[in-house]
């Protein structure tokens, strides 16, 4: 089953509820991390899997709500990896994050294991196989898990073509899916697609 949500994000702390109607903030690559990880509404126990973590700052964001919960993080790039690894050396220590360099298909990760898999504006939905990696995707996510793809695009028509192809390659292999975007500064248009395994 698909709706449709749209959302404001106000650039606010984490403490704040999932965000709703429209409304443009400042353009900086952490209010974008913000609203994902509000869209995802990640909980204490979560068990998350972020693919392309670029410098980590959604690592940090996500750790900052677990408690029992763990979040591991991949990239391809050392330079990311190393990066993402010294902004979360706590959490990290605490055994909240892992960050790893690795690409998503070839990386050791448990089966059925995550709660929660999630992208930001990450190109790996377009290239390769797609049926393979997101029949891997599947095989990674829990009982009930959930698949969050994130973009970000410089206009609503941009962005509405997104969500439509995006929805269409995830309902092809197997997922019902929901949508929210959020309008950010200078026009640019904040999207996510969340996916539900199905049968």
């Amino acid at each position: 089953m698909r709706s449709t949500l749209s959302t404001r994000d106000r650039g606010a702390s984490s403490t704040d509820p999932t965000p709703t109607a429209n409304e443009s903030i400042r353009v900086t690559a952490a209010h974008r991390q913000r609203w994902a990880v509000q869209t995802m509404a990640v909980e204490p126990d979560d068990r998350v899997l972020e693919i392309g973590c670029g410098r980590g700052t959604a690592v940090s964001l996500v750790a900052d709500h677990l408690t029992t919960g763990r979040i591991v993080a991949i990239d391809r790039a050392a330079a990311m990896v190393r990066l993402a690894t010294e902004r979360n050396l706590n959490h990290i220590d605490a055994g909240r994050a892992e960050i790893r360099r690795a690409g998503f298909e070839s990386a050791d990760l448990p089966a059925e294991h995550f709660t929660k898999i999630f992208a930001v504006n990450v190109s790996l939905f377009w290239l390769g196989d797609a049926a393979q990696l997101i029949a891997r995707m599947r095989s990674l996510l829990a009982p009930g898990g959930r698949l969050y793809v994130f973009g970000e695009r410089p206009t609503a028509a941009h962005a509405t073509a997104n969500l439509t192809a995006t929805e269409l390659l995830l309902g092809t292999h197997g997922f019902a899916t929901t949508t929210s975007n959020a309008t950010r500064g200078q026009g640019r248009v904040l999207t996510c697609v969340t996916g539900t395994p199905v049968g």
